[in-house]
C-alpha cells in the first residue's frame, strides 16, 4: 500500500501538537443540538433551499438537510445555517480527489 506523502503543514501538527483546524486549510463544523450549525473555512455558498444547504469546502462540498433552514450569518470563510437539522454530508470533489 503507497503511504501518502504528509504535507509540512500535517508535520508541523503532529510534531508540536496542534489542532490541525489551526493550521491545515480544512473546515470545522460545529452543530448545536440539531438547531445550529456553525461552519468554519468554507468557499461559498452553492445552494440554498429550505430543506439544503450545500456549500463549497476547500476540498469538495458539505450538504445539510432538514428543514425550514436558514442561513443566519455568512462571510468569506463562516456561515451559520440555522432550523431543523436533520442530515449532514462531505463529499469530496467530483471525480474522485481527496
Amino acid at each position: 500500500m503507497q503511504q501518502r506523502r504528509r504535507t509540512l503543514g500535517e508535520r508541523l501538527v503532529s510534531l508540536l501538537e496542534l489542532p490541525g483546524d489551526a493550521v491545515l486549510d480544512v473546515p470545522r463544523a460545529v452543530l448545536i443540538g440539531s438547531m445550529e450549525l456553525v461552519v468554519e473555512n468554507h468557499r461559498g455558498l452553492v445552494e440554498y433551499r429550505p430543506e439544503r444547504v450545500v456549500l463549497r469546502m476547500p476540498e469538495g462540498k458539505m450538504t445539510v438537510d432538514g428543514a425550514d433552514l436558514r442561513i443566519g450569518f455568512l462571510s468569506p470563510d463562516q456561515a451559520v445555517i440555522l432550523g431543523r437539522i436533520d442530515g449532514l454530508r462531505y463529499a469530496p470533489p467530483e471525480g474522485g480527489g481527496a
